[in-house]
């Protein structure tokens, strides 16, 4: 269950920041008024120091010695938080972190949400919402592009550029509204202003940033694409290729894979999720007949299907008319090309493309990656293009911001809904940021986060 809200209040909070297990090191994180005191009475040390590493003992309660480790104090507002934090790092037994969050938790602090330190480094102003998001996506990115993307976020790239169209906005909507309450006779404010203009300046920005956003997105959330063909066409043999190592099992015998197998694979910095699909043919067996109505499914949900084919003359009618949708983005594979010593080779087949390989010899390879990014868009990533990581709410907020600016450059002659519809552009923008969010939607971002985090 989402948690909608947090507790805005000046309670002490306090939980394990590593992951669950065994582990060489763990780390209990406190946060608030309260952390040095609560260090105090957990290591007996006479000071803390500030942004200082303290080799110390950790006692319970009663006095009972439980571990020695690093205590790091941090004094706010110099801290991830903004508020005084100390952080705990011993042995990382979930034992001995669970006994110690608990002398902790006795001690005046109360047991941090999913998410809440992160909400209070938002709180107070040391993160925007899209820098808070970051922490996560850096969490859960599968690639180092993804890793790359995230910090970039972190960093504020994203907030940079929407905080400066930010103040282009806001300056074109003061001027209007400036006119609009102390108009001078004859002028015609919005010409002289070169409004128009100006806001087809922010709109051709937003643009910009919409691509740039939903390739961030795609690389940081990836996509699945799934293998599709007749029993025995070589879809395992290219999964495991795809792969580098066997997850699919490879044999003469028709009809092998009954269920789906899948591997995750990073293809130039992109997540792939590969799932090779049962055999698919006209056929009265009834588990057979179970896999074909599973690989249905599985094409649903797929962002690309690769549809391997034996020879141009199998005129897969059934495929076609039985198995893949129309709306299926589909790339066409002629496989075991080895057999006629024929070169890889890309050509047009019903419209769409078909990459000639052997998924035995590995040969065509690089030509059927190519087709894949090419077919996210994401061929042709420049080296040093910039990109940071973004979530479905960007994308969203981002084609409204763009609407609101259309509809205003569409009602010119109409000075006041120009006023409006800028400032609803302006709420949009706001949002990305967290300067205007509803608390909806900060306790759907941070409860997704990990506890400690």
């Amino acid at each position: 269950m989402v948690n909608s809200s947090f507790v805005n209040d000046d309670s002490t909070i306090a939980a394990i920041a590593t992951a669950a297990g065994m582990g060489g090191v763990g780390v209990i994180r406190i946060s608030g008024p309260a952390a040095f005191t609560i260090a105090h009475q957990i290591t007996h040390l006479d000071s803390i120091d500030s942004h200082r590493a303290q080799f110390t003992s950790f006692y319970s309660n009663e006095g009972q010695l439980l571990d020695k480790g690093l205590l790091i104090g941090f004094k706010g507002p110099k801290s991830f938080t903004g508020e005084d934090v100390a952080e705990f790092q011993l042995h990382g037994g979930p034992a001995l972190l669970q006994s110690l969050l608990e002398e902790a938790l006795s001690m005046g602090a109360r047991m941090a949400k999913p998410g809440e330190f992160t909400y209070r480094a938002f709180l107070n102003n040391k993160l925007d919402l899209t820098q808070a998001e970051a922490v996560a996506d850096i969490i859960n990115a599968s690639t180092k592009s993804a890793v790359i993307n995230a910090a970039n976020s972190l960093k504020g790239n994203f907030s940079l550029q929407i905080n400066n169209l930010l103040k282009k906005l806001i300056d074109i909507r003061m001027y209007i509204e400036a006119c609009l309450d102390f108009p001078e006779e004859e002028i015609d404010f919005i010409e002289k202003g070169q409004i128009k203009s100006k806001i087809q300046s922010i709109q051709q920005a937003i643009i910009v940033l919409q691509e740039t956003a939903a390739k961030g997105q795609m690389i940081q959330d990836g996509f699945q694409v799934c293998l599709v063909g007749k029993p025995n066409v070589g879809k395992s043999t290219l999964m495991n290729l795809f792969s580098q190592e066997e997850v699919a099992i490879v044999t003469n015998v028709p009809g092998t894979t009954r269920d789906p197998v899948r591997a995750s694979i990073a293809l130039k910095g992109v997540p792939l999720n590969f799932v090779d699909t049962a055999g698919i043919r006209e056929t009265e067996d009834i588990v057979e007949q179970a896999g074909i109505k599973k690989t249905r499914e599985i094409i649903s949900r797929s962002a690309l299907v690769l549809v391997l084919l034996e020879s141009l003359d199998e005129a897969d009618d059934y495929l076609k008319q039985n198995i893949l949708q129309d709306e299926c983005n589909v790339i066409w594979l002629l496989n075991k090309i080895d057999l006629n010593n024929e070169p890889p080779h890309v050509t047009d087949y019903a419209g769409q493309p078909l990459v000639a390989i052997s998924a035995k010899c590995g040969t065509g390879l690089d030509l059927l990656e190519e087709h894949i990014l090419q077919s996210f868009g994401l061929n042709h990533l420049e080296a040093n293009e910039q990109l940071f990581s973004s979530r479905q709410r960007h994308l969203e907020a981002l084609k409204q911001i763009d609407h609101h600016l259309n509809t205003a450059l569409d009602q010119l002659n109409q000075p006041e809904l120009v006023a409006e519809e800028l400032t609803l552009a302006q709420k949009e923008m706001s949002g990305i940021t967290g300067e205007f969010s509803t608390e909806d939607l900060l306790g759907e971002i941070f409860s997704r986060f990990c506890i400690g985090k």
